[in-house]
């Protein structure tokens, strides 16, 4: 798992997202830009299937990462590539649970990650 501090995860709840803070760091995650900093940049709708979750955004200031998060059905975590979502073209990021009984569904989430 990775190291660091605070996690901000949004979970997938149908058509409707809800923030949850959990106690397990993930690494220095951002939810919107620093104060004074203009928020650009927009998030597609998650996608997933059976065994992965997938979360992708566009437009953000350069620097800025995405990281996806999801529940197995091993009851562990799987926790996609950090990926970088600066420019126009979306940036995605996957959680795998193949190996570990498949995608926990309602479980996915992601943070964005602003510059180090």
């Amino acid at each position: 798992m990775p190291q660091g501090g605070a996690r901000t995860l949004v979970e997938e709840k149908g058509k409707s997202a809800a923030f949850t803070a959990l106690a397990a760091p993930m690494g220095t995650a951002q939810a919107l830009p620093a104060p004074g900093q203009a928020a650009a940049g927009s998030c597609a709708r998650p996608w997933h299937d059976g065994s992965t979750y997938g979360y992708g955004c566009t437009g953000y200031p350069a620097g800025y990462k995405v990281q996806a998060s999801a529940q197995c059905n091993n009851g562990g975590w799987a926790y996609g590539n950090k990926v970088s979502i600066s420019g126009s073209s979306y940036g995605w990021s996957y959680a795998y649970c193949a190996g570990k009984g498949g995608y926990k569904l309602g479980t996915g989430g992601y943070v964005i990650l602003g510059p180090a």
